[in-house]
């Protein structure tokens, strides 16, 4: 009879873990709070059944589900903290040689809303600027359908009147790393006084923590701008960069996980 309760006991877990991975992009996306409370009861109530049964293998199975949790939601939680850091010490800029506007997945010919935001706080600053800046736009291709990126972007720049003359098309990127590593070899062609270039990246709010911490790896000194993303974008597009962010740092959160399941096997002996 325990035998089956601890056999059943640990279905449940696993339906619960599996319903959460499941469900958490959709719950964030909308309710970013509740998803936060959402993972956090459901660590508690998971440490809480490892620490309350007998069965060893029980524990072991229900503490790793809630420290593989508990990783994730810290990434996350630092992740927005970070952001809203970010967010808060962008400094005004005066002036600048070159706007470097960041690209993002196109699914059709038109400029989707969260790159055509880039482009209008690109456009906005360089009709602030009294020196006019060159606008590199970095993107490659989306889709083998698609022209690339930079392309549409491109167009989107002339359709509002900014010069061509005015406008760099970077088209090899598939990345943020790329993107930033291209643009500054395109500036190192161009910029040909002894003086450092003034550059800022324009991306979205969002974007800003991953970004920076790319520009920061290459050495890049740079001042970035934040284009507002609405709210019903915002979100998901947030979770898409913890994915990302994830992704980053695989092999750092694959050895964590490792010692995780280690130390929960462990516990079986």
């Amino acid at each position: 009879m325990e035998g089956n309760m601890n056999f059943l006991l640990m279905i449940a877990v696993t339906v619960i873990e599996a319903l959460i991975i499941y469900k958490i992009r959709f719950v964030y996306s909308r309710q970013p709070t509740w998803a936060i409370i959402l993972s956090s009861s459901t660590i508690f109530i998971f440490y809480l059944i490892s620490r309350l049964t007998v069965n060893k293998f029980v524990r072991a199975y229900t503490f790793n589900f809630a420290t593989i949790n508990l990783i994730f939601l810290v990434v996350m939680l630092i992740y927005m903290w970070q952001l809203n850091r970010d967010l808060r010490d962008l400094r005004a800029m005066s002036g600048t040689d070159f706007l470097i506007v960041l690209g993002n997945k196109c699914m059709s010919s038109h400029v989707p809303p969260i790159l055509a935001g880039r482009l209008d706080k690109a456009i906005e600053l360089y009709s602030d600027t009294k020196t006019k800046p060159k606008i590199i736009v970095s993107g490659g291709k989306s889709s083998l359908k698609l022209d690339t990126e930079a392309s549409l972007m491109r167009n989107y720049l002339l359709d509002a009147g900014i010069p061509e003359e005015m406008i760099i098309a970077e088209t090899k990127s598939i990345n943020t790393v790329q993107n930033l590593e291209f643009s500054a070899i395109k500036i190192r062609k161009i910029w040909q006084k002894d003086t450092r270039p003034r550059v800022i990246i324009v991306t979205s709010d969002y974007h800003i923590p991953r970004t920076k911490f790319h520009a920061k790896r290459l050495g890049l000194k740079v001042q970035f701008a934040a284009a507002a993303t609405v709210e019903m974008l915002k979100w998901p597009a947030m979770f898409r960069e913890f994915t990302a962010i994830i992704w980053y740092h695989r092999y750092s959160l694959i050895t964590v996980l490792g010692m995780d399941i280690l130390f929960s096997l462990s516990m079986c002996m």
